[in-house]
């Protein structure tokens, strides 16, 4: 497996609060689905905006392909960066009037130039998209009027349609029912495997994330520790769902 995304001596957070982990190093690996878990506000959401190069970090740094995704001038320019990383977050709000088919093709615009239309190969990419998340049945449908289910479809099929090498996904599966949510998790299997993408994926799902994922990572008490999903929980890195 080659590294796609590679944090160093990270520290997330805000620049005017404390940050959330102490300093930690992760290497993420094409073909590979990480689970991100932890209690609410330990920092799930900050850290895949730092991944994405949304947020800067606090100390530290993250490179994809070997490229800071922070530094401007020696790494990606905003263009090039979208081509690489994705991050889906199913609280946004949906767009007013838009289709889904018109939404999906959203993830081709880093392709395209000022005044290019789209190609043959981006009808195909938003075609396959649409397939694969079972929305195309709806795809004449104006997003806002989904259910939250079917949005959060829609918005992963927009994703999928940017062709990244690195897929971020924030609590994909809160709105979705269980045969939905397993079939979401086999869906990022599948494109991790075919596609070599590298995945990183939170949720709140301790049994999702040993099923489908090859490691875990955990925000817990200040520190970010990272386990092989098949050894996590005799590893001790679940105690912190544990009910007693």
């Amino acid at each position: 497996m080659s590294v796609i995304l590679e944090a160093k001596s990270l520290q997330f957070g805000y620049a005017a609060g404390q940050p959330f982990s102490r300093a930690f190093d992760f290497a993420l690996d094409a073909g590979e689905v990480v689970a991100l878990m932890g209690e609410n506000g330990c920092g799930k959401s900050t850290l895949l905006k730092t991944f994405a190069g949304m947020l800067r970090p606090v100390a530290g740094s993250v490179a994809i392909q070997g490229r800071d995704v922070h530094d401007r001038e020696k790494g990606y320019t905003l263009q090039e960066l979208s081509k690489q990383v994705s991050l889906t977050r199913m609280n946004m709000a949906p767009p007013d009037r838009m289709t889904v088919q018109e939404f999906v093709s959203l993830g081709r615009t880093p392709y395209a130039g000022v005044l290019d239309g789209r190609s043959a190969e981006d009808e195909a990419v938003i075609e396959q998209s649409l397939e694969s998340l079972d929305v195309k049945r709806f795809a004449g449908r104006a997003v806002c009027e989904l259910s939250d289910g079917e949005r959060t479809r829609v918005y992963l099929a927009e994703a999928i349609a940017q062709s990244v090498n690195v897929l971020l996904l924030d609590e994909p599966n809160a709105f979705l029912d269980i045969p939905r949510s397993h079939a979401l998790f086999r869906t990022l299997r599948s494109l991790a495997a075919s596609r070599g993408m590298g995945i990183v994926v939170s949720t709140h799902s301790v049994e999702y994330a040993l099923r489908y994922a090859d490691r875990i990572m955990v925000i817990d008490g200040g520190e970010v520790k990272v386990a092989a999903a098949g050894s996590a929980e005799q590893s001790g890195l679940l105690d912190w769902a544990r009910a007693d």
